[in-house]
Order: C-alpha cells, then sequence, then structure tokens
C-alpha cells in the first residue's frame, strides 16, 4: 500500500488535577475540533487493507476515490488464511502461510506456538480430548518446558479439559471467535512485517494512543469522560 501519510491532530483539553470536565463541555471541544475527511478515509483504507479486507477495501476505494494499493497477490492469502482460522482450519492456514512464505513460522516462534496452539483449541472445541492431549503432548510440551510463558498459555488451554462444559469454565475466553481473530491479526503482522511493510495499521495506534491518554489524566487525578469500550465506542461520563 501506498505510504499515504497522515497528519497529526491534536485535541488539546487542560485539565488541572482533580477537575471535572463535564459530558457537554467534552463534547464541544471534540466537535469543534475539526479532522479532515482525507485523513479519516486514509486512516479507515489503511486497516482494510492491513488486516486483509479486499472487499471492503474496494468498495471504500470507489466509495471514497481514496487509492487502495492492494497487493492481490498478498491479500489473497491474507482472506485465505483468514477464513481458514475463523473456520477452524489451522492446517490449511499454516500451509497457505509456507506457500506465501516458508521464512514465516522458522523466524517467528511465537506465531508458530500460537498456531499449534490454536489447533488444540479446536480439538477442544470439537470435543477430540484423545486428540487433544495427543497433540498436546507430541506438539507442545516439549515447548512448553523451554518457555514459561508458552508453559502457561499451555496449562490454560487443557485447563479447559477439566470442565464437563469448557464455554462455562474460566478460560471460555479461550473458545471464542476473539481467540481466533487474535491469531489473525498475529499472522497479518508478520506477513506485512516479512514483506517489509508496517505490522500495525495506523487505526490501531491511534486507539492505543487514546487510551495511554486516558491512562495519563487519570493519574493526574481528573475526571473526565472515557473511552470504556473500543468496540462499541462507549463512553463512560464522571459522576
Amino acid at each position: 500500500m501506498e505510504d499515504n501519510t497522515t497528519s497529526t491532530t491534536t485535541v488539546e483539553v487542560t485539565l488541572s488535577t482533580s477537575s471535572t470536565l463535564e459530558k457537554d463541555e467534552w463534547s464541544d471541544k471534540v466537535n469543534n475540533h475539526s479532522v479532515s475527511r482525507s485523513d479519516l478515509n486514509s486512516v479507515i483504507m489503511d486497516y482494510l487493507v492491513r488486516e486483509g479486507f479486499k472487499e471492503a477495501a474496494l468498495s471504500f476505494q470507489k466509495e471514497t476515490g481514496i487509492q487502495s494499493g492492494l497487493d492481490d497477490s498478498l491479500m489473497e492469502s491474507q482472506i485465505q488464511i483468514r477464513s481458514a482460522i475463523e473456520t477452524g482450519e489451522v492446517q490449511k492456514a499454516v500451509e497457505t502461510l509456507n506457500d506465501l512464505d516458508l521464512v514465516i513460522l522458522d523466524t517467528n516462534p511465537d506465531l508458530f506456538f500460537h498456531l499449534q496452539l490454536q489447533q488444540l483449541l479446536e480439538y477442544i472445541r470439537q470435543g477430540n480430548v484423545d486428540e487433544a492431549l495427543a497433540y498436546a503432548q507430541s506438539e507442545l510440551s516439549a515447548r512448553g518446558e523451554e518457555n514459561s510463558k508458552f508453559l502457561e498459555e499451555l496449562e490454560s488451554a487443557l485447563a479447559l479439559l477439566a470442565y464437563d462444559d469448557p464455554i462455562k469454565s474460566p478460560f471460555a475466553y479461550l473458545l471464542q471467535h476473539s481467540q481466533r481473530l487474535k491469531v489473525v491479526s498475529e499472522l497479518n503482522s508478520a506477513i506485512l512485517s516479512n514483506q517489509g511493510k508496517e505490522e500495525v495499521s495506523r487505526l490501531s495506534v491511534l486507539m492505543k494512543l487514546v487510551l495511554w491518554a486516558q491512562s495519563n489524566l487519570e493519574k493526574k487525578g481528573a475526571n473526565f469522560p472515557k473511552l470504556t469500550s473500543i468496540c462499541s465506542s462507549t463512553l463512560t461520563h464522571p459522576q
């Protein structure tokens, strides 16, 4: 994708220690600050392309006129990998990844482990206990012994087997769709890095900046409308 640099835009909100910024005042400050449509479109397109949403990117390009800079071959591989992971076909995703670049898994041990862990989770999701235990023993146990972080993640996954209904266990989050998407995101970052592209979308960077700014304001004792859910854009207002 071409480097459509987004200009830095700052909303200046001055808060003294223990001060409170009410909802209306906060809204006025935000609404009175202008952000160009082209900057917003650039951020959105960057996200769509990096995450492999080809059809959405092409549709957005047609709607806005902003160029997507799509690498068709790369994006097709991303789409196939995303589809495979989202449907629980981890081995198919690995094969597609190796067809794209054999080096990626060799140079990303964390990614390789997380793909193996996802395969284990798919066995557990399907209720294939024997396959899950055999796979954990043959493919994951040795890696867990070598890396304490891997071991902790492996133990959390295997803990699902202790429950008659894993979905109702404290580790049920590992069986949610969001876990698959987490692996997809990690895969995309590795693919882009190996292609010499930025690993993280500008939208992700901006969201992290928002959370960082909120954290700093809270440390200073400020009371202000907080973004409590990025997914739903939910704000919690001062009491």
